[in-house]
């Protein structure tokens, strides 16, 4: 699957437009909103007072001149009239440069997680960086789906054990017998659910390398069962759901184990 790129390019502001006297103004500029809505709002504590309802905001504006790693503050913005604020706390000395410094990053920090600024992340940078973590913000949003198609995997490798019960697998090539030598050779020999460090290494893997938009994730992995395993009459079904008005099938028989159903 190829890698989409993730983080946008700086964008350069187009030059203003000055109207002629005698165009025509079509447009008028609307007012300024009554309410903030923009970004999110952040107090900046400091230990002689409180800048309220800083507004932050993020995935704009990625100067390359200034690339950074995204938690030291590469893609956010801040409100002008804020930062002209903190400059005069600055320069009166109510606030040292050193303290202004670190209640941003704590804030670009704690609006991490609001802005979903991990899908801006290098997708190698972040994978390594959630190894060496642990888990991270993508696994813990990804970890039910990830077990519910472990609990799927686990299903079918169970009725695999069973083929007097369920004598027929479906995969992307096809229709086959359970007993078929292609079945065996595209299914792991063995299957365990992955427990402890195993099932953070799976999820791991999972999160950072499948797309969710992208159909099934285990499709293409010999580690989990790849195979839909029917009974007769759920292969009867599985049949009728791929076959056209006019007799047509959308789908193959196995030409090796010609199923018979």
């Amino acid at each position: 699957m190829a890698k989409r790129k993730l983080v946008p390019q700086p964008r350069l502001s187009a030059p203003a437009q000055n109207l002629r006297p005698d165009d025509d103004l079509i447009w008028e500029p609307d007012p300024a909103p009554e309410f903030s809505s923009g970004g999110a709002a952040v107090d900046l504590k400091f230990a002689t007072g409180v800048i309220p309802a800083v507004r932050l905001g993020f995935g704009e504006l990625f100067a390359q001149e200034r690339r950074s790693p995204i938690r030291e503050g590469w893609g956010y913005t801040v409100e002008l009239p804020a930062v002209l604020e903190l400059f005069e706390r600055i320069g009166d000395g109510r606030v040292t440069a050193d303290d202004a410094r670190s209640v941003l990053l704590k804030s670009a920090d704690l609006l991490y997680d609001t802005f979903r600024c991990w899908e801006s992340e290098d997708p190698d940078e972040l994978r390594n960086a959630c190894r060496e973590a642990g888990g991270c913000v993508l696994c813990e949003q990804r970890r039910s789906w990830f077990d519910a198609l472990l609990d799927h995997a686990d299903d079918r490798w169970k009725r695999l054990q069973q083929p007097e019960m369920y004598p027929f697998a479906a995969g992307r090539q096809g229709l086959h017998e359970t007993s078929c030598s292609v079945v065996t050779r595209e299914m792991p020999s063995n299957y365990a659910r992955p427990t402890g460090d195993d099932y953070l290494a799976a999820l791991n893997d999972f999160s950072h390398t499948v797309d969710p938009h992208y159909g099934e994730c285990f499709e293409g992995s010999r580690s989990y069962p790849r195979f839909d395993v029917m009974t007769t009459d759920e292969a009867r079904a599985w049949i009728a759901e791929r076959t056209g008005p006019k007799g047509g099938r959308n789908y193959k028989r196995c030409q090796r184990c010609a199923p018979a159903v």
